[in-house]
């Protein structure tokens, strides 16, 4: 009971029941480190701020560019002229956004040769989807199609610079985290070993039960100082006293739960879809061709399912785009609860999505797509808090190895099969292995 009672005391009264004369050093030492590791914790901050502003522009620059080249390749598809005036605008917001970023100044040579490239691919890929335009619908000749593969070319080559620039950014921010992490764990050591000296000077007349009071959370101190120094950014240091020493345990853990969140905010900018909460398409071709190569590996097949809501633009220019945005978190939702917990869900962009289906053959693949189909048209989606309205979507299957043998070939299969059900009247479910059977009845 009297140890107990000793650690629930702060450090000034137990050092004014043993040395008097210890307790300004030691209360010198206790703020110095309170306020290196609040000015460590101000420094991650401004760092974090910093890359922040400029990881959200080259976001919101690529989620532009991928929009943008979707007017064309629905002009070959349906032949509407609206989407000329679509892109125009959105051509329009791209270079607004390349100019500002451009004009940030920077000291990043690196930075500026992606820029510039993603930016020369965007210009040639702008003027891919400028001539596409100028044929008429439909569009036979041979030329459009070779066309149209430059403009899925060039849009490629923006984003993977950009993606290039993405991951760039973000290896300095952890670095620029790690190397201050590194310096707060120097600057605590200095403060932890002064501290220990202080302690051998009394040592011959400190008690060891003082000595232990003091000591063991110093050390639990140093220890959880280097474990964050070495990025492991999840630990806590864990003091059962109420002294000064357990609130800089405190101002520690609050400073790596910081950390620990910023650095989970990055990874989810880079990673998610912010209007939907699903994978965005960067993370859905990662996670493509990392779950073929596993069922390549263990001889499983796989299926992709891709889904595009039915008569979205008439949606949008019905009941505004609040009404879409609505609908896109809708249906996403709707896909997730579905599904099985291994299988990955994405928007691959406008309002299509992509499910990942590991270990699933054709048939299932199949079965799991129409369940989805039947989800979404069975649901109704508030547009106002009066009104809620049906939407359809029509869905395309596509299963590795069976119908492709790589993740571009798959993706391709299963959007024919999507294209499909869009042409052969909408709200149901293709397979890729089935086209020929439409193509013949058609």
């Amino acid at each position: 009971m009297p140890i107990l009672r000793l650690k629930q005391n702060s450090l000034r009264n137990r050092f004014i029941f043993s040395m008097g004369a210890m307790l300004l050093p030691l209360v010198v030492l206790g703020v110095s480190a309170f306020v290196s590791l609040e000015s460590a914790i101000g420094g991650f901050a401004k760092t974090e701020d910093k890359t922040l502003e400029e990881l959200f522009p080259l976001t919101n620059l690529e989620s532009l560019i991928v929009k943008a080249s979707i007017p064309a390749e629905n002009y070959l598809s349906h032949g509407d002229p609206q989407q000329r005036d679509r892109f125009v605008r959105l051509c329009q917001e791209v270079d607004k956004n390349f100019a500002a970023i451009l004009d940030r100044p920077s000291n990043l040579q690196e930075k500026q040769v992606l820029l510039l490239a993603a930016q020369k691919a965007w210009q040639q890929a702008k003027n891919s989807s400028e001539v596409i335009f100028t044929y008429s619908y439909p569009a036979t000749n041979p030329s459009v199609t070779q066309e149209k593969k430059r403009l899925d070319t060039y849009t490629r080559q923006a984003i993977d610079n950009l993606e290039q620039l993405y991951k760039l950014l973000i290896h300095l921010q952890i670095a620029d985290n790690i190397a201050h992490a590194q310096d707060v764990m120097h600057r605590q050591q200095l403060i932890i070993t002064t501290v220990f000296a202080l302690g051998l000077g009394v040592a011959a007349v400190a008690s060891l039960v003082l000595a232990r009071s003091i000591m063991l959370p110093l050390r639990i101190l140093k220890e959880g100082a280097e474990r964050l120094g070495e990025g492991e950014l999840s630990h806590r240091i864990d003091l059962a006293t109420q002294d000064e020493l357990g609130q800089l345990a405190m101002t520690f853990n609050s400073m790596a739960q910081k950390l620990e969140q910023s650095q989970t905010e990055l990874k989810n900018l880079a990673s998610m879809d912010g209007l939907t909460g699903v994978y965005n398409r960067r993370e859905f071709n990662q996670q493509l061709q990392a779950e073929l190569e596993r069922s390549q590996r263990y001889n499983h097949p796989c299926s992709l399912v891709m889904l595009d809501i039915d008569y979205f633009k008439k949606l949008n220019d019905t009941h505004g785009h609040q009404a879409g945005d609505e609908a896109l978190r809708v249906v996403a939702a709707l896909v997730k609860n579905s599904v099985r917990p291994v299988d990955r869900v994405a928007r691959y962009g406008g309002e299509e999505f992509g499910i990942i289906l590991p270990e699933t053959p054709g048939d299932s693949g199949l079965v799991a797509a129409e369940r989805l189909r039947q989800a979404i048209a069975t649901h109704l989606v508030p547009i106002t808090s009066e009104q809620s309205i049906n939407i359809t979507v029509s869905v395309g299957v596509a299963t590795f190895p069976s119908d492709a043998n790589s993740p571009e070939a798959l993706i391709a299969a299963a959007d024919r099969a999507l294209y499909a059900a869009k042409h052969s009247g909408r709200n149901r479910v293709v397979s890729s292995n089935s086209l020929s059977l439409i193509e013949q009845a058609s």
